[in-house]
């Protein structure tokens, strides 16, 4: 029991204890989640991915755009020499009945008038106007302006499905680097303890205790273990270039590194998905597996898709209404290149499209569109077996992987300890050699699996986190 003078003294020290328990895992999320805000920022691919999206709404821009007048601006001015011509004989016509005008009148009233040819091509002519068009009446504008706002949402939905995948990769990646790094330490540790055995051989051997024997099967642990070491380090720097490379960050950038990440995880409970605590910072609350996770973007996609399919299976039905437009010209047309009110003229009218018959070619599309339908609707629950299926595999693979650590917990301390006594023995000349260096390998070999099954966790709380699509952007 503490006197009273120090409780203050004690509460501090346990407010410190529980402060060192949780700040770990605070950095751990703040590490992890900069990295992953780092890369949906920057990645490469995930930008392509943005361009594409940006180009349906500008599509969608487009489509609303027809609904306004269109103006144009046109010119034309011809020169032409020969082709075709056209004679009216205009003065054999005339000129008989305005001799007998004159003959009546007494007078020169009614001159004679020459037969005319009339050239197809217009010479010196010139055309100059403005054109002015609006739709009145046209459901094609409407259907396509529905279909591009779904196209827009289509867009949206594989541009977040690449985005939990993208999240997915990084987890994934940066828990191999810590897995890989975890490996070159614990060969680091491997090689310092070959390294002590091959000093005390020698020693064995320069005082007569041992033959060369024991010294040349030291060394052997030694270079085997530096390669080894060699080959994960190597598989330290890919890990990291990889990281990088998501990130869109120079190969050879250095990483933060989050050893809370390897810790011991919390263990899930029997009847529910991963419990708070997880070794990501993940919390798993419930996990539904009754019906497909609502989260997923790959279901709003094929549902925008299904409506596409709606909204053409409308545009079909609707060839039976008339298409209306409306025009207006203004401008100066005539001989020689210039204006004036002679020239000026005005032109306004209406344009009505109907097609009434195509052979029953509108019939056929309407079937085509009910079959789309219905392939899509089959599509869409066949997804949400596959999705629920997911989730259900993931949460499998995810409590094996946190079962199977404590095993593998307990093997490395058993293998420390192990090798502990083993060594113990070999230095009072109790114990062979070749039991000492199975029992390093073992060791080793534990240490290594338990890393592995500790990035297992990981992955597969990635994993996990993909398939329940529970990350919050």
């Amino acid at each position: 029991m503490p006197k009273p003078n120090n409780a203050r003294a004690v509460v501090f020290f346990f407010i410190f204890l529980a402060a060192s328990a949780i700040s770990p895992a605070v950095l751990s999320q703040d590490i992890l989640e900069r990295y992953i805000r780092a890369g949906l920022d920057s990645n490469l691919a995930l930008r392509q991915k943005s361009y594409d999206w940006e180009r349906a709404r500008l599509d969608l821009r487009r489509a609303q755009a027809l609904f306004y007048p269109q103006a144009g601006f046109n010119a034309q001015y011809t020169l032409a020499q020969g082709g075709r011509t056209q004679d009216i004989p205009v003065g054999d016509l005339l000129n008989s009945v305005y001799s007998t005008l004159n003959e009546l009148t007494a007078s020169n009233k009614f001159p004679q008038v020459a037969n005319q040819s009339v050239k197809f091509l217009p010479n010196d002519f010139q055309d100059t106007k403005m054109e002015i068009s609006m739709p009145l009446i046209d459901p094609d504008l409407r259907y396509n302006r529905q279909v591009k706002q779904e196209l827009v949402n289509t867009q949206q939905a594989g541009f977040d499905i690449y985005r939990r995948e993208l999240v997915r990769q990084i987890r994934q990646a940066y828990y191999q680097y810590l897995q890989v790094r975890k490996a070159v330490e614990i060969y680091d540790n491997a090689l310092m303890t070959v390294r002590e055995n091959l000093r005390v051989s020698e020693d064995f051997v320069k005082n007569g205790m041992a033959t060369r024997e024991i010294v040349l099967r030291a060394r052997t642990q030694v270079s085997q273990t530096e390669a080894s070491r060699e080959e994960a380090s190597n598989n330290l720097q890919n890990a990291g270039a990889y990281f990088n490379f998501l990130l869109n960050r120079p190969l050879e950038t250095p990483l933060l590194i989050d050893s809370f990440l390897l810790n011991e995880p919390a263990q899930p409970e029997a009847t529910a998905g991963p419990s708070s605590g997880s070794t990501a910072g993940i919390q798993y609350l419930s996990v539904d597996l009754t019906a497909p996770p609502s989260g997923r973007e790959e279901l709003a996609q094929l549902k925008s898709t299904q409506r596409i399919m709606e909204t053409n299976l409308k545009s079909s039905r609707a060839y039976l209404v008339p298409r209306l437009n409306t025009f207006y010209d203004v401008g100066f047309q005539g001989f020689g290149y210039h204006f004036s009110s002679d020239q000026f003229y005005q032109l306004a009218g209406l344009q009505l499209q109907w097609n009434l018959f195509k052979g029953g070619d509108n019939k056929y599309k309407i079937r085509q569109a009910h079959i789309d339908i219905e392939a899509l609707r089959d599509q869409y629950l066949d997804l949400g077996r596959q999705l629920t299926l997911q989730v259900q595999t993931a949460l499998n693979n995810y409590r094996s992987a946190c079962r199977t650590v404590p095993s593998l917990s307990e093997e490395v301390v058993s293998a420390r300890e192990t090798y502990r006594l083993a060594e113990k023995r070999f230095k009072e000349g109790q114990a062979l050699q070749i039991e000492l260096i199975d029992a390093r390998t073992r060791m080793t070999d534990a240490e290594l699996r338990y890393s592995l099954g500790r990035l297992a966790v990981l992955d597969r709380e990635a994993e996990l986190e993909r398939a329940t699509a529970s990350y919050k952007f």
